[in-house]
């Protein structure tokens, strides 16, 4: 009798959770909204450089699926500088130039050259001090 329970038991509540499983919900799906800045975004128009190669000191670029060198055309306009993270181009609206990375600020690490150093105070010698 008691083994008779639990077996009713057992199937009662695998029946109960597997006709309310499809109201729960999914700890794995991302919340609603996650990537609604990204899908504002506008798309950019034009070409699209996606790869540069340097290969013998010779560079060539991958620009909408095309390989690309200096003087090759892409629609109307001609290569004519590739560098390592851009590409420019000459047509009939002018000089275009496409970033590798566009939404990359290029920042030097550098300091800047143009600022004069001077030692701190303490660590002046003794001829700066008279």
């Amino acid at each position: 009798m008691a083994l008779r329970l639990i077996l009713l038991s057992l199937c009662y509540l695998g029946a109960y959770t597997s006709a309310h499983a499809d109201t729960l919900p999914d700890p794995t799906r991302p919340a609603l909204g996650w990537n609604a800045a990204t899908q504002t975004e506008a798309v950019p128009s034009g070409p699209q450089l996606q790869a540069i190669r340097s290969q013998g000191g010779v560079r060539s670029a991958l620009v909408d699926g095309q390989n690309v060198r200096i003087g090759s055309k892409i629609a109307d306009a001609v290569v004519t500088r590739i560098d390592e993270d851009r590409l420019w181009m000459r047509g009939p609206g002018g000089v275009q130039e496409l970033k590798l990375f566009p939404e990359a600020d290029k920042r030097s690490n550098a300091p800047d050259r143009a600022k004069k150093r001077t030692a701190p105070a303490s660590k002046r010698t003794r001829k700066e001090t008279e």
